[in-house]
């Protein structure tokens, strides 16, 4: 009988070639299938194919190679890179707009990320009576195929954006498989862009947004800032937008974000406003540490361009919310963290309620 043939992995080229030579030294014998495309317009998409009995061997090879592929390497001077995850939709065309205009003015390369769900389970007969769906294969290539399209249409958009451009940004496409969140927040630690700029809604527009969920999911686990620009934002180019309030709570991690912010905005000539809301109970220590916040602002940075206000209210998301509409501002940005008053905006609910019915984007630093 013919041993049957399985598809382990599905890589870029280079990577599939690296996990080729590892399971050739660990004496498992495999072998390359679509590698005719790296000279396509995506770079993703070589399948590594092993016979089924050599699975069990092979799998602690694959997870060994990723779980390396998670380590940062440290590596010095870094140019400029903005990371795009997306899902075909509308308001990921509005993402890429942004991201095009904003790597142009960073002098940035720009990687489009696309992950699609892929439903192979695991070959490996559990019982007697285990049965292989013998649909899943057709599957696979039907979803893979369709990614594939999407990725092509996306492609000839920001080429077609790109040539308008004064200046062309450098642009990469990347298409995996596997679960969103977890690839983009894997990707990014390899990869170590600038910023994740993704849309906050999936193509379906159902209540369960898959882009929406995904995008709150990779702001609670990416190292790098993620910007989510919301369903109902209307983007007009980056000359519209004037001002950004960074929501601080006078913690060290402030100044951190602070200054990357500073950097990142730095040459849409934006005014940063440092903003904390503050009760009537603590107003008084709040004018203490807001001048020390003054101080820092006037030694480090241009005040034309930075400046502190306090935020009187009893409740801190009304009152980021009032500031936002009452002062035109255009992009909201604060630092996660666990246990103090501003992680209180990331958690399931309130995350929610910014990310689907805000029009602000939403830049989130994590500590």
């Amino acid at each position: 009988m013919e041993e049957k043939i399985i598809t382990l992995a599905v890589l870029s080229f280079e990577r599939a070639h690296i996990l080729k030579t590892l399971l050739e030294a660990e004496g498992i014998e495999s072998f390359l299938e679509n590698t005719n495309l790296i000279q396509g317009a995506v770079s993703t998409g070589v399948k590594i194919r092993i016979s089924e009995s050599s699975l069990e061997r092979a799998m602690p090879v694959l997870e060994g190679m990723m779980l390396e592929e998670m380590e940062p390497v440290e590596v010095e001077n870094i140019p400029p890179r903005i990371l795009l995850p997306i899902d075909f939709s509308d308001y990921s065309r509005k993402a890429a707009e942004f991201a095009l205009d904003w790597a142009q003015e960073l002098n940035a390369e720009l990687t489009v990320f696309h992950t699609y769900f892929n439903p192979i389970i695991s070959t490996m007969p559990f019982s007697d009576t285990f049965a292989y769906e013998v649909n899943t294969e057709e599957m696979v290539m039907e979803l893979e195929e369709k990614a594939r399209e999407g990725m092509e249409e996306m492609k000839a958009y920001l080429n077609q954006k790109n040539e308008q451009l004064e200046k062309p940004v450098s642009l990469k496409m990347e298409l995996v498989r596997g679960i969103a969140e977890d690839e983009i927040v894997k990707y990014s630690k390899v990869y170590r862009p600038l910023v994740i700029i993704m849309g906050t809604r999936g193509a379906d527009r159902k209540a369960a947004d898959l882009i929406g969920s995904v995008t709150a999911e990779v702001m609670e686990t990416a190292k790098v800032p993620v910007l989510a620009i919301p369903e109902d934002f209307e983007y007009t180019g980056l000359g519209a937008l004037k001002n950004i309030l960074y929501a601080t709570d006078f913690q060290e991690a402030d100044f951190r974000s602070l200054e990357k912010l500073e950097q990142l905005v730095r040459p849409l000539k934006m005014m940063v406003t440092c903003g904390h809301v503050s009760s009537k109970e603590h107003s008084q220590w709040d004018e203490v540490r807001m001048a020390g916040l003054r101080e820092h602002i006037k030694a480090n940075y241009d005040e034309n361009l930075v400046k502190c206000d306090l935020i009187e209210h009893e409740d801190l998301f009304v009152g980021i919310e009032s500031y936002v509409r009452d002062n035109h501002i255009n992009m909201l940005s604060f630092t996660r963290r666990r246990r103090n008053l501003i992680s209180r905006i990331i958690n399931p609910n309130l995350a929610k309620k910014m990310l689907f019915h805000s029009t602000t984007p939403l830049l989130v630093f994590n500590d």
